[in-house]
């Protein structure tokens, strides 16, 4: 196909600028011109939407960390036409100038698709107040009923004929894309600077896919960091966004469907039944301890303690020396010891603790869900203090940042590339030193806090570091012993005790601080492990994968808090509401947790269990039985020798069995459709 010569001399310096073959140049070009409008229809966005006084630096802010969702993208879009074009046998024939209507039918797929994205994105967001994600699907079920409410609330005839126009206008540019993309043949002796050229090209596209100069990619969350609440909307693409909401679809529940379960999770919160015409809620309001008026706030500082297993715990009998330092501090300080996360995974974790609800998304995780980031956490209730959150490596890691800057406005993230001290693997900054520099930086406080630092040690690849190596000395049992006691390796052992040792470095210096005496110090495991747990436990903590919840929960405040142990359930959704009646303030719940030391809920203690005993089933641990919603229910013996047996299938079925089935067996789904519905229906309370 002949160049028009007014074009040719362009095409000769673009080649001599960028020598790479004609059908990667072609999809640069055409990802270059996406993002050109993507970042066009991003103006117009904010011009149509943004609130009177959005500040300079807010539009600037969303619109460069907007360039970049939108460069992803593009490159993503192009993705197809490159490979398409490197075929290695058929590739050849595909390439510019060869095949033009095929890379004209390519680019305008790529258009339309691009332009329906804008226009349901603005319909979508007039229509609920946030950028289009895949709610849509949800609201498009009923065909009939959503096309009705399309024509009669939107100018159909004229978006469709500027979307028409639009692709008119997108025909026109890829003539004028199609003619640069042409280029000299490729010679022999220039073969060499050609794939040089390609592979440059392929690394900073790599880079740019990546987002970030970080170990972690560029995520949603990352629209958190922008101060304002629009600019945080306004930096999103609509694609990247329903995409990012694409598999959380089905995982949420609306108020129909959560309204038959509503008075029995509100009776077990406390709170009276729903009227007739009342909407779903759960806020209630504990007035603040009258014991402390007049005093000063009490700080709080929460531990996560990564995989801290309950079976490994000394305090909880194991008799494996590995955690010397925290039983010294159970053994003044308030132990919970049936403590359960309601899954093993560490993201669900940190969203149960920091929201006071268990994560039960069965694909992936509900800090990766960007509509279940806000919520209305408890700590956020503690008004007076400044919020901190410290981690040794990044809160990009699954999206905990965006969960923690929407749900508490104005939280200090301290994370690498912040604290002082080096990595000493993927996880980033040693357990000791996040929790000596966390010190150093509460020390410095100078009103209240509210504090939490979550570990990460105690996981693989196991680094204990260099500088530790002569000051920590653990034990070493043989391999034989600290298999039968859930432990897999040495490596793992020392691990475990070095958390522990970092405990116990954290403390010797805390108690130098001026703030020590009015601190709280809680310590709870973002989950436990499944695994063998010696004879100081039932057999049903491994047949049952109890271990992967049981973790204990301990708060230390010597003059505050009085010692003993707490021997019923508890769950890690409990733990912001007991710590806020601990210190005496005034808060407001609206979520599932409960305080654990709060008599009126001591015939209801129970653990919540998502998947323990099978993938999607839900259960409760009541007692010493588990009791799983199954169709027939199950009912099992956690002391039984022989607990997988199901008590309902043994004649004659025990009357207190059946008692118990009756009462638990349908609970936990109207306690897991609770946690669902409340994902996205717990919004953030103002102050």
């Amino acid at each position: 196909m002949p160049q028009n010569p007014r074009l040719a001399p362009l095409s000769h310096v673009f080649h001599l600028m960028l020598p790479i073959r004609s059908h990667l140049r072609l999809a640069l070009l055409m990802a270059a011109t996406l993002a050109v409008f993507a970042t066009l229809a991003r103006l117009g966005f904010g011009a149509w939407f943004a609130p009177p006084g959005l500040a300079l630096g807010d539009w600037i802010g969303a619109l460069v960390l907007g360039l970049r969702f939108d460069l992803r993208v593009a490159l993503v879009t192009v993705l197809g036409a490159w490979l398409l074009g490197s075929l290695p046998w058929i590739g050849a024939r595909l390439r510019p100038p060869a095949h033009r209507r095929l890379w004209w039918g390519y680019w305008m797929l790529a258009c339309t698709v691009w332009a329906l994205a804008v226009v349901f994105d603005a319909g979508h967001y007039a229509y609920l107040s946030q950028r289009l994600s895949a709610v849509v699907i949800s609201l498009a079920r009923d065909g009939e009923d959503a096309a009705g409410m399309v024509w009669q609330s939107y100018p159909v005839v004229g978006i469709v004929a500027l979307l028409l126009a639009w692709l008119a206008f997108c025909a026109r540019v890829f003539r004028w894309l199609w003619a640069r993309c042409l280029v000299l043949p490729e010679t022999p002796r220039a073969r060499w600077r050609v794939r040089a050229a390609e592979f440059a090209v392929l690394l900073l596209a790599v880079g740019l896919v990546h987002g970030k100069a970080s170990q972690y990619p560029l995520r949603w969350s990352d629209s958190a960091e922008l101060p304002n609440a629009f600019a945080q909307q306004l930096a999103m693409n609509p694609l990247h966004n329903l995409h990012d909401t694409w598999s959380f679809r089905e995982q949420r529940i609306d108020e129909v469907r959560m309204r038959p379960h509503a008075d029995a999770i509100r009776s077990f919160v406390g709170l009276p039944p729903l009227a007739a015409d009342e909407p779903i809620s759960l806020l209630r309001t504990v007035p603040p301890d009258p014991r402390r008026a007049g005093q000063p706030p009490l700080n709080v500082v929460l531990v996560l303690l990564e995989s801290f297993a309950g079976h490994k715990v000394g305090a909880l009998g194991s008799p494996m020396g590995a955690t010397p330092h925290f039983d010294a501090l159970a053994r003044d300080g308030l132990l919970f010891t049936r403590m359960m996360s309601a899954h093993a995974h560490t993201a669900r974790g940190v969203f149960a603790t920091v929201t006071s609800l268990p994560d039960v998304t069965r694909q992936g995780t509900a800090t990766r869900n960007p509509a279940a980031t806000q919520q209305h956490s408890i700590a956020a209730e503690f008004k007076p203090h400044k919020k901190l959150y410290f981690i040794g490596g990044s809160t990009s890691w699954a999206n905990v940042r965006g969960l923690l800057a929407a749900s508490l406005v104005g939280i200090d993230i301290v994370e690498r590339g912040r604290l002082r001290s080096p990595s000493v693997d993927v996880w980033g900054v040693s357990d000791k030193n996040l929790l000596l520099e966390a010190n150093e930086m509460l020390r410095a406080q100078e009103g209240p806090f509210f504090a939490i630092i979550q570990t990460a040690g105690n996981h693989r690849p196991y680094t204990i570091p260099a500088e530790d190596l002569e000051a920590f000395r653990p034990p070493s049992p043989p391999a034989a012993e600290l298999q039968a006691q859930g432990f897999v390796s040495l490596d793992e052992y020392r691990a475990f005790a070095y958390l522990d040792w970092s405990i116990g470095q954290f403390m010797q210096r805390a108690r130098q601080e001026k703030y020590f005496d009015n601190t709280l110090f809680a310590f709870v495991g973002d989950h436990g492990i499944i695994g063998a747990t010696g004879p100081h436990l039932p057999p049903a903590w491994r047949e049952l994968a109890i271990t992967q919840g049981h973790t204990p929960f301990l708060v230390y405040a010597p003059g505050h808090v009085t010692p003993r142990r707490v021997d019923h359930w508890a769950q890690q959704v409990d733990v912001l509401p007991t710590l806020a009646s601990l210190a005496g303030i005034g808060y407001r719940n609206t979520t599932l947790g409960r305080d654990l030391l709060d008599s009126r809920f001591d015939d209801t203690r129970i653990a919540f269990a998502f998947q323990f005993t099978g993938t999607g089933e839900l259960g409760v641990l009541v007692g010493d039985h588990m009791i799983v919603d199954r169709d027939p229910p199950a009912v099992f013996d956690i002391r039984a020798a022989e607990p997988t047996k199901n008590l309902l299938r043994q004649e004659p079925v025990d009357p207190e069995v059946r008692r118990l089935a009756q009462r638990w067996s349908r609970f936990p789904t109207a306690y897991g459709d609770a946690a669902l519905f409340l994902q996205t229906n717990n919004p953030r309370l103002e102050p």
